[in-house]
């Protein structure tokens, strides 16, 4: 496990805890006083996926695969289900609240443990359309995945892909209606691709977006390797024997 040590402490010194985002000398959860940003009480309550229980491949847990779009990526990791403390996270850090990538983002590299497997070549955020980043003003997945290609020293293709012109939001779509949203969103540009690649999402809700942007990957470049990298999956039917609480793990 110590291969783990060196990018999360890379990580939390490129995303610096004392932020005006997060509440000082309190945990971000409980509101109690702490000194990290989550307390370790509140840590080692949350669930997390078991990773190694599904052979380090989310798509391995009928549960999950089942409630998902298909694509043509062959792994698929994330931390928990979409829901507390997730859900709220995600949430804060997808709508005004950046910074909190430095719970995300360590949290992740801790509880997947990515890098016990072969690592991507490069990193691929999820392209967000120009009217929602003048609405954030950021790149919420490039954030993630400048994170942990810093922390991982990976590269990071911030251009790999846009999305083009304006389709309607896919928060309040069914699995159809975002297949159809999604069928002319997004563009891939020409450059070749590394032999692995991640794709990297904040929440994957029906796969929708991951399978289109992986089928289009597949196709420019059949022999490239795809992965998804998420913080969170929104499941149809929530199997909680994949979830461990963080006490848990053996960690170090």
């Amino acid at each position: 496990m110590s291969i783990l040590k060196s990018p999360i402490k890379k990580c939390l010194e490129s995303l610096s805890l004392a932020t005006k985002y997060l509440p000082q000398g309190l945990c971000y959860l409980c509101q109690q006083p702490s000194a990290a940003s989550v307390c370790p009480t509140c840590e080692q309550d949350c669930l997390f996926f078991n990773c190694a229980k599904a052979g380090h491949n989310l798509l391995n847990w009928p549960a999950i695969k089942q409630g998902l779009t298909p694509g043509k990526y062959q792994q698929l990791v994330a931390l928990s289900y979409f829901q507390w403390p997730l859900d709220h996270l995600v949430r804060r850090f997808k709508y005004g609240h950046p910074k909190l990538a430095s719970i995300l983002v360590p949290w992740f590299l801790r509880y997947t443990q990515v890098t016990s497997q072969p690592l991507p070549d490069c990193l691929l955020p999820v392209p967000v359309s120009p009217w929602r980043y003048g609405q954030r003003q950021y790149h919420q997945t490039l954030l993630l995945a400048h994170a942990l290609g810093k922390a991982l020293n990976i590269e990071v293709s911030a251009n790999w892909a846009r999305r083009r012109g304006w389709q309607a939001s896919q928060q309040s779509l069914g699995r159809q209606a975002r297949l159809r949203n999604l069928k002319q969103a997004y563009q891939l540009n020409q450059a070749p691709l590394p032999r692995r690649v991640a794709i990297i999402d904040d929440v994957v809700t029906t796969g929708a977006t991951i399978a289109t942007l992986s089928k289009m990957l597949h196709k420019a470049s059949p022999e490239t390797e795809i992965v998804v990298w998420a913080m969170a999956i929104t499941p149809v039917k929530p199997d909680p024997h994949i979830l461990q609480a963080g006490y848990q793990f053996n960690l170090p």
